[in-house]
């Protein structure tokens, strides 16, 4: 057996939530367009101000995504006469390098959009300020008006620094699957997998494995951390001070995960090859072709099979979507996806800025965020779900897609795992542990164990300040 691995071997048993697959999700075909959101009763435009200032937002909406960025900065302007918004969107090569140059620069944009781990970093540096007080001021309760998976990927250290958008979650909680291959397995194909152990049965009497390799794939059960949460496990502390993944519930978690992944998919170069060379954006993906019957993936699959598979995406008696399986032997496991281990965007002011555009750039970062004309009206246009509660319940969303359902309570069981600055080095090591229990070079133990000595000492040099 080969003990390199490829990247994209390597993604497919990462410790968490693979940075490309969060990129690809950025990028979902639109869907029908939104209704045109009133104005709330009672407001009136200010009158303009003699000289405008403004507010230069610089993001990573570009493509089509930028045409309906600018509509939303129109709707801002047409409430702010005295602000005006520059859509600065930026090329994706060098992305870290630019808002690290820019966020220290002695004239920043005054609104940057970092993911969860650079708003962290940033903050932590000083180079940020809280919007805590600003939120305060404004009377709005963000615990309500977000879900919890989400709001929390924007908290650190007791203070609030940004609005979440899009959403972070949404992206393990559900999973696809293939009506009739669990149909001719035997099984009713209205009742999917809940629990770990019916995945199993599911999963031996679909997948088809041969000398060859799979053939057809009854299920691939890649990424710890989803999986450690379906079984009531943590993946730290709180307070983000102590690694917990290797606790009783992470042991357990891993070595289901290659017992399954050995006894029923014939090891991980099986699965590794089976996925190899294939894309969700082709038509030819093993999903729409039959040849997966269940499939974990993120809320961008529903356009995807929309766009690749329209025929499918019609027959709602060849599939379906259903929550996570959590481990029914565990009476304290329930259906959960992770949220914010890495992509959860937000939209960060600078702390080298007059006063006045710092207030200008929350005005435009609360509209962004908050108002249904602005980040609801941007996500709905690319048929993407909010991590405004609210703004999900549009019933244009039920219209354009069949288990929008499935997709809220996803949303709604969304844990936002709590990380730092230096969380990207802990992955490293976690993820060098998942690959060795798989390859069979440690056993689950004693490769969580190994992983949570290593990432704890990388953690406790952080938080020491050294």
């Amino acid at each position: 057996m080969s003990q390199r691995m490829n990247r994209r071997e390597f993604l497919r048993v990462s410790a968490s939530v693979a940075a490309g697959a969060a990129l690809a999700a950025c990028a979902p075909p639109a869907a029908q367009p939104a209704k045109e959101a009133e104005k709330p009763a009672g407001k009136t435009a200010p009158t303009p101000a003699e000289k405008k200032i403004t507010v230069k937002f610089m993001n990573w909406w570009g493509a089509e995504r930028e045409a309906i960025m600018n509509e939303v900065i129109a709707r801002f302007e047409e409430e702010h006469p005295d602000i005006e918004v520059v859509n600065a969107v930026q090329p994706w090569d060098n992305r870290a390098e630019r808002a690290a140059t820019a966020i220290a620069s002695r004239n920043p944009p005054a609104v940057i959009m970092t993911p969860r781990v650079e708003t962290y970093k940033f903050a932590h540096e000083g180079l940020i300020i809280p919007i805590t007080e600003y939120v305060k001021a404004s009377g709005l309760n963000v615990d309500e008006i977000f879900y919890e998976g989400e709001i929390n990927n924007q908290r650190w250290e007791g203070e609030l620094w940004a609005f979440p958008l899009p959403t972070a979650g949404g992206a393990t909680g559900q999973y696809l699957y293939n009506k009739k291959l669990l149909s001719k397995a035997g099984f009713d194909p209205e009742k999917p997998p809940e629990t770990w152990q019916e995945l199993e049965q599911v999963a031996k009497a679909v997948t088809v494995l041969d000398e060859a390799g799979i053939q057809v794939l009854g299920a691939d059960v890649g990424n710890f951390p989803a999986w450690l949460y379906t079984n009531n496990g943590k993946y730290c502390t709180d307070d983000a001070r102590k690694l917990t993944f290797n606790s009783p519930e992470g042991v357990e978690t891993l070595e289901w995960m290659v017992k399954f992944t050995n006894e029923i998919n014939g090891g991980i170069e099986n699965v590794n090859d089976f996925w190899e060379g294939t894309s969700d954006t082709s038509a030819d993906f093993p999903f729409y072709t039959d040849r997966v019957a269940i499939w974990f993936t993120g809320v961008w699959a529903f356009g995807h099979l929309k766009t690749w598979d329209p025929e499918l995406w019609k027959d709602t008696n060849s599939w379906g979507a259903a929550l996570r399986p959590y481990n029914g032997n565990n009476p304290k496991a329930a259906h959960h996806g992770v949220s914010g281990l890495q992509w959860a965007w937000g939209y960060v002011i600078p702390k080298n800025l007059p006063k006045e555009v710092q207030d200008a750039a929350y005005k435009w970062v609360e509209f962004l965020g908050t108002d249904p004309r602005g980040g609801c009206y941007f996500l709905f246009k690319q048929g993407r779900p909010s991590p405004v509660k609210k703004c999900n319940e549009n019933p244009e969303y039920y219209k354009a897609n069949p288990y929008w359902d499935v997709v809220l309570k996803s949303l709604e069981s969304d844990v936002s795992v709590p990380i730092t600055p230096v969380q990207s080095q802990i992955d490293d090591i976690l993820n060098q542990a998942i690959q060795e229990a798989f390859y069979g070079k440690k056993d689950p133990k004693e490769a969580l164990d190994w992983a949570a000595e290593k990432g704890q000492a990388v953690l406790d040099k952080f938080w020491s300040g050294s």
